[in-house]
């Protein structure tokens, strides 16, 4: 008798432990573009595409490091600086993409994965 109870608890709990997460998943929004949050100091670079249907498999939070799935990286608080020289600051919105050495950034993910584009024309095409 307790082994059953035990055994039932014990697929109760796997049940929970790995459903519920897939309950609150969030389903991925529609492609979209990423450019440079309104006053920006200077843009030298053309938007860039970005499918995340695309990339689906990787977890939210991935990229989303800091806050809710449906917050932006420029969202107050986070990539939210505007200034371009101010590039290695972990405000940066230009760090965000760019930075080789995180793996929350494109760039940084890419090159760990090596997969997917890693130098400028790849994601800013000439327009």
């Amino acid at each position: 008798m307790r082994k059953a109870l035990f055994t039932i608890l014990a697929c109760m709990a796997l049940v929970g432990f790995v459903g519920l997460p897939m309950l609150q998943a969030v389903e991925a929004p529609a492609d979209m573009k990423i450019k440079a949050p309104e006053g920006y100091s200077k843009v030298t670079k053309t938007e860039v595409a970005f499918s995340h249907k695309g990339h689906a498999k990787i977890d939210c939070k991935m990229c989303h490091h800091k806050g809710e799935a449906t917050q932006k990286c420029s969202a107050a608080g986070c990539h939210d600086s505007k200034d371009s020289k101010d590039k290695a600051s972990e405000h940066s919105f230009y760090k965000a993409f760019h930075d080789m050495k995180s793996p929350h950034s494109c760039i940084g993910c890419h090159k760990k994965e090596a997969k997917g584009p890693t130098k400028c024309p790849e994601c800013h095409p000439k327009a």
